[in-house]
């Protein structure tokens, strides 16, 4: 999901409304001010949340991960397909949400549970009672499971058969249900693997715009 700016220090006042992850703009500022950038997505290290005068928002909508950057699509292939089959914004969404938060945090401070319960069984309402299909990709399928549990906990919810009544299916697509390895190296060492596999200029950009120490200061502020 791409990320927004809608409150920030002096150094990005250039971008509000504009995303700071998944597009150019995120990348230009990046390049441009790499320490500005780094301290408008780091989180709070203490509550993980915001940090003082500083708001970070997932996108909304198809926009918010059809496509990243340099046109690499995420979702747009799939919205297409369903298209050509009949599905319009009536009856399809694309739920974003702010990855860099606990799953706590993500209800405490975006409601992201409470409004995509709202969403769901509006779906279910105006489809004429019809269930939904749900379909995750990466890290959306460990929050999908942890939603369902959630809102039929009396600590969540609190709507006990919620799921059977209004989700037909859930398809997970790529999602680390026992996490990934390269999490752990990530927040020991400042590394993203990724990044080196992708050559020496990708990695050679890393290293001269953001200190390893302080990538590893990043990843560790991030409750996900």
């Amino acid at each position: 999901t791409g990320l927004e700016l809608w409150r920030g220090e002096r150094c990005a006042s250039n971008y509000f409304r504009q995303r700071v992850w998944g597009t150019f703009s995120s990348l230009e500022m990046f390049l441009l001010n790499p320490k500005c950038w780094l301290k408008h997505m780091m989180l709070d290290e203490k509550s993980g949340l915001d940090p003082k005068n500083i708001r970070i928002r997932a996108a909304l909508g198809f926009e918010a991960a059809d496509y990243v950057i340099g046109g690499y699509w995420v979702w747009a292939k799939l919205i297409e397909n369903l298209a050509e089959i009949g599905y319009t914004p009536q009856n399809m969404e694309l739920i974003g949400y702010d990855w860099r938060l606990s799953f706590r945090n993500l209800e405490r401070r975006d409601r992201t549970f409470t409004r995509l319960k709202h969403t769901i069984e509006s779906q279910v309402e105006a489809n004429g009672g019809e269930k939904v299909v749900v379909v995750t990709h990466s890290m959306g399928g460990n929050v999908f499971f942890y939603f369902m549990q959630w809102v039929e906990s009396p600590l969540g919810g609190n709507c006990p058969g919620w799921v059977d009544a209004h989700v037909e299916a859930f398809t997970a697509i790529g999602v680390p249900f026992v996490g990934i390895p390269s999490a752990l190296t990530r927040l020991a060492t400042g590394v993203i693997r990724e990044f080196t596999e992708l050559g020496t200029v990708i990695s050679g950009l890393m290293e001269l715009h953001m200190e390893t120490k302080d990538r590893r200061q990043l990843m560790r502020s991030w409750g996900s």
